[in-house]
């Protein structure tokens, strides 16, 4: 039989592991993982940059010029936006990772 000593050694027992219990726990045993908040950021930035991309072609393909005129134009535009960009992808394509270990 319990005796009033046993419950309480064994209520300040169960109290004792449910402090321990943080987030991780709790989504491991249900089976999920977290998710980064930078990763959902990032991922609704690409989204908006997709976006703009193509609210931008669709615009100019609409613009009031003639076919081989906006291809021309657009063409130029896309290689002066690629020649401004190159130093920066050049940096970003120099830098060394993290190394895995």
């Amino acid at each position: 039989m319990y005796t009033t000593k046993d419950m309480k050694k064994q209520g300040i027992k169960a109290l004792k592991y449910l402090q321990d219990i943080d987030r991780d726990d709790v989504l491991e045993a249900v089976g999920l993982q977290e998710r980064s908040p930078w990763g959902t950021a990032f991922g609704s930035i690409g989204i908006f940059a997709l976006g703009c991309l193509v609210g931008a072609g669709i615009g100019l393909a609409f613009a009031p010029k003639a076919g081989t005129e906006f291809r021309n134009d657009l063409g130029e535009r896309i290689r002066k936006k690629a020649d401004e960009l190159k130093p920066v992808v050049e940096e970003y394509t120099g830098r060394s990772q993290m190394p895995v270990t």
